[in-house]
């Protein structure tokens, strides 16, 4: 699904905290029902194919997009938005690096799991408690998924939410198939340097 209008790609959509978790913005839950809907149909006659000639993601359009992401957290939860990134990496204050890390999505937790197109990049915008012990974090970036024991193993870097959520619902299928219970989900995540205390 691609976005008629280019401005629509600089927005991000509303996040609404309840009980101490955030509930998936309107674009999430539509990505979700497809998981969901998916589930019972049967297998995809085309099979994604993972995008080696992509290049990773800069860190630039990962610190806007987290940035978009941030600007409506604190707007949804009624509160000032947190100081830019780029403006205390600017001024000194900050230093961050794109991270490399992994984490399983347990088939039982998919519905628990928000993600939102910010900025030419999806970012993970709402996880449950589950999922938050099982390695994922609001503002991951989802880079492949794969499932254990099989040969499916899926590039998601630079797609949008559509074909995102398309990769997660062929691993989803391949690892019901496969009676696999959790899919392994490469993460890009941003992360703040420190100096080490002296």
């Amino acid at each position: 699904w691609r976005w008629a209008d280019a401005a629509l790609k600089e927005m991000a959509c509303l996040l609404v905290a309840a009980n101490a978790w955030l509930l998936p913005p309107a674009r999430t839950l539509y990505a979700q029902r497809q998981l969901s809907a998916s589930r019972s149909r049967p297998c995809m006659q085309r099979q994604p194919t993972a995008r080696d000639d992509v290049p990773p993601v800069d860190k630039a359009t990962f610190v806007a997009a987290v940035e978009i992401l941030d600007r409506e957290l604190a707007k949804a939860g009624g509160v000032d938005p947190p100081k830019s990134l780029s403006e205390a990496e600017g001024s000194g204050e900050a230093a961050f690096a794109i991270g490399k890390t992994t984490a399983k999505l347990p088939l039982s937790e998919v519905e628990g799991l928000g993600l939102v197109e910010a900025t030419y990049l999806v970012l993970v915008s709402g996880v449950t408690t589950p999922l938050v012990e099982s390695g994922l974090q609001v503002k991951d970036t989802i880079v492949s998924v794969s499932v254990e024991g099989t040969e499916l193993h899926e590039s998601t870097r630079a797609l949008d939410l559509a074909a995102t959520a398309e990769r997660l619902t062929a691993a989803i299928k391949t690892a019901e198939e496969n009676g696999v219970a959790e899919i392994g989900l490469e993460l890009n995540r941003l992360v703040e340097l420190r100096y080490a205390e002296k």
